[in-house]
């Protein structure tokens, strides 16, 4: 047995990013991957252990301290694991306990750890197995006991008291006996069990594709698919041959709220082998299905972001649904992005990998056309239905015309159209909230964040002023706050708004609205979809959140109310996420026999990214995104790396970035200083220098060797610094 081990402890400030070697005491059974309590000065910190080890350095033995607990029943890494923890550390720059940190759910850090649940369970003994009971309590006991250990609490609810019980113990008729109990989060899903589809001549060649790429060291696959072109089968039938195979396969799908629809069909089909991992489920249910995934007992996880590091031990397969989103980019501290950890993974086990996506990334695209990836296409929809047709509303026009509605006259006609026919529609804006901004009409001032300086938006549920960044809240004023002027309202339209005016104007509407402020509480996303599904409303108003993996055959019309909330954004990928965004929520219509139509309203009809989604052209789109970035060597034509500054005080914000600026020579390609477009959040000021270069490996080394730096420096002291490797926007 070892008796020493190399622990990585959790303190994020050392100078060092290095293990601390401790004594195993016999009474502990430690492991690679154990989450262990030790003493670190004269405190007590967790750490994580990465290595075992029966020698020291000669003439430290004695300087060692002993671990002082292990804080979970069974590790909760893989060395597997922890080897990506350090690729991933120099990949993102940042420290290994701050990867660490991120695999381990947040659930699972609880000071005290996580124990599995137990409960107390009676079963048959051999006696009472041939005994006759008098009393009906007892006979009714002995019979619901005959199909094997029933929990007292479970007896309770059918009957059967704790006194009964005791007496049957009593009796030498029933032993009493402590049982794992597994907290569920599938316990509520009454999925079917069904059988694989029959795939189309497309899919069946996916497949093929997939099977002889995995012949070697497989290649990742690009799946481009139209919306509707049967993706979520080609997965289904590809993790089916990983399980014949007894590898486990990770799926994942860009937000929490496309997991419960997902995990449906994957349940149906594959059934207890299924384990789910996401931030909305309780602790216990988390620990619970990651330790199911850890022991081998499920081999398909499904989740959002951090379930790409699911301790599956034999992996086969990695899918990333809706490959373009950047959901996938975690925003803090490791700022990795899910497709990297998902190919590096890959890489190590010998596992496939699946980019899907109707409108991929055009990163992963330009691989493809490389030969980096596999490229395959599933260029039609199911039974050939036909994508349906998209027609652009010039909002100028309507303006001209004296339509001041918040709906173009060719989306009223089709809203009314829809709702006589007895079907449904989709209402699409990328904004929560009632109104955008509140203006005072006397002297101009708009109502800003005191800590983010946005403008606040305006919730009509709560009558409040809402920022979108800190959650900031302030009543609405009745005055303005600048000059007492009485002439202060809002203006603009969000999802509320949207509401409001489908039930005035009109009658037979009966909407639902989806967004982050109705979705708040666990299982409302499911409540709200089961209810639109079953035909109790008729319109589905929201963000985002609706915009992508939905199939509603009775939706025949899809509305987006302003097709430029993201295409006014001052970001290289606006016109990018414009497109995907406007051929996804379009993708939603006339998936059913009865067919559809699309209506796109904007205020800019000629942008490329609107008139190519208004086609379901992504190769037009490609090719013209692509000249401008190749331009400006704009990812994927070159890499970045973003060094964030930010602190209280403005000015030692832009002194501390202009002392960052000079560790990098003339020849370095630097962008900035500058304030970010963004330039307060959350009550700091922001500023930002971006390295550009053609490899990424140089840009990683100067910006670790500046950090190191400017750590060192006293102006470091009032500012935070955060590196970001490959961002994916620059606001």
């Amino acid at each position: 047995m070892s008796k020493y081990a190399e622990i990585i402890v959790k303190i994020h400030n050392l100078k060092e990013d290095r293990a601390f070697t401790y004594r195993i005491p016999p009474s502990l059974s430690v492991e690679p991957g154990s989450r262990v309590l030790v003493p670190f000065g004269s405190r007590t910190v967790p750490g994580y252990c990465i290595a075992l080890t029966d020698k020291t350095a000669p003439g430290v033995e004695q300087q060692l301290k002993d671990i002082l607990a292990v804080l979970d029943e069974q590790p909760v890494l893989t060395p597997e694991l922890i080897s990506l923890a350090f690729w991933g550390a120099k990949r993102y720059l940042c420290s290994v306990i701050d990867f660490l940190e991120a695999m381990v759910p947040a659930t699972l850090k609880a000071a005290g750890g996580h124990k599995a649940k137990t409960a107390k369970y009676a079963e048959l003994t051999k006696a009472g197995a041939s005994a006759g009971a008098r009393g009906s309590k007892q006979q009714l006991a002995l019979q619901l006991l005959k199909s094997g250990p029933v929990s007292l609490t479970d007896l309770e609810k059918r009957g059967v008291s704790r006194d009964t019980v005791r007496t049957l113990e009593k009796k030498g008729w029933v032993r009493l006996i402590v049982l794992p109990v597994r907290r569920d989060p599938l316990a509520g899903l009454s999925a079917v069990r069904e059988a694989p589809l029959q795939l189309t001549p497309a899919q069946q060649e996916v497949l093929a594709q997939l099977a002889r790429s995995s012949e070697g060291r497989p290649k990742p696959m690009l799946l481009y698919g139209v919306t509707g072109s049967g993706k979520t089968e080609v997965y289904l039938q590809a993790i089916a041959c990983m399980l014949q195979k007894k590898l486990g396969s990770i799926v994942l799908v860009p937000e929490i709220a496309l997991t419960p629809q997902m995990t449906e069909r994957f349940v149906a089909r594959f059934g207890s082998s299924v384990a789910v991992l996401h931030s909305r489920l309780s602790a216990g249910e988390r620990y619970d299905e990651w330790c199911r995934v850890a022991r081998g007992e499920a081999l398909v996880v499904i989740g959002a972001r951090s379930a790409v590091f699911a301790p599956v031990r034999k992996l086969g397969l990695l899918i990333l649904d809706e490959e373009h989103e950047i959901t996938y980019k975690q925003e803090e501290v490791p700022r990795y992005h899910a497709r990297d950890i998902a190919l590096r993974r890959a890489e190590m086990h010998g596992a496939a990998v699946i980019l899907g996506s109707a409108t991929p990334s055009l990163e992963s695209y330009t691989k493809a056309l490389r030969g980096e990836y596999l490229l395959a296409k599933l260029p039609r929809r199911i039974a050939d239905r036909p994508l349906p047709p998209v027609e652009i509303v010039d909002m100028r026009e309507e303006l001209k015309s004296g339509n001041k509605s918040i709906f173009s006259r060719t989306l009223q006609a089709a809203l009314r159209d829809t709702l006589a026919a007895g079907r449904q529609a989709i209402i699409f804006l990328n904004r929560r909230g009632y109104a955008t901004f509140v203006l005072c009409r006397t002297c101009g001032h708009v109502m800003r964040c005191p800590a983010c300086n946005v403008s606040l938006k305006f919730h009509s549920t709560s009558a409040m002023l809402c920022c979108h960044y800190c959650d900031h809240q302030e009543p609405y004023p009745a005055v303005c706050p600048a000059c007492g002027s009485r002439y202060i309202r809002h203006f603009g339209a969000g999802t509320q708004k949207v509401e409001e005016e489908l039930r005035r104007h009109f009658p037979a509407a009966r909407p639902l609205r989806l967004d982050a402020d109705t979705a708040v509480r666990k299982g409302v996303y499911q409540k709200i979809l089961a209810c639109f599904r079953r035909g109790e409303a008729n319109v589905l108003v929201g963000t985002q959140m609706i915009a992508k993996g939905l199939d509603f055959p009775k939706v025949t019309l899809v509305g987006v109310v302003t097709a430029d909330t993201a295409l006014n954004l001052p970001d290289f990928r606006a016109g990018e996420r414009t497109f995907q965004m406007l051929t996804q929520v379009a993708g939603r219509a006339g998936r059913g026999a009865a067919g559809g139509r699309v209506v796109i309203q904007t205020y800019t009809p000629e942008h490329y990214a609107v008139t190519a989604a208004r086609e379901h052209d992504f190769e037009t789109f490609y090719r013209e995104e692509s000249a401008r970035r190749k331009e400006f060597g704009y990812p994927p034509f070159g890499c970045l790396v973003r060094l964030l500054l930010s602190g209280g005080a403005e000015e030692d914000v832009a002194k501390a970035a202009s002392l960052l600026a000079g560790f990098f020579g003339p020849e370095i390609e630097l962008w900035g200083p500058s304030p970010c477009p963004l330039e307060k959040v959350r009550g700091r000021y922001r500023w930002q220098l971006v390295l550009r270069g053609n490899e990424l490996e140089p840009l990683l080394i100067l910006a670790r060797e500046a950090a190191d730096r400017f750590r060192q420096c006293a102006a470091a002291a009032n500012v935070r610094l955060s590196l970001d490797v490959e961002p994916l926007h620059l606001l």
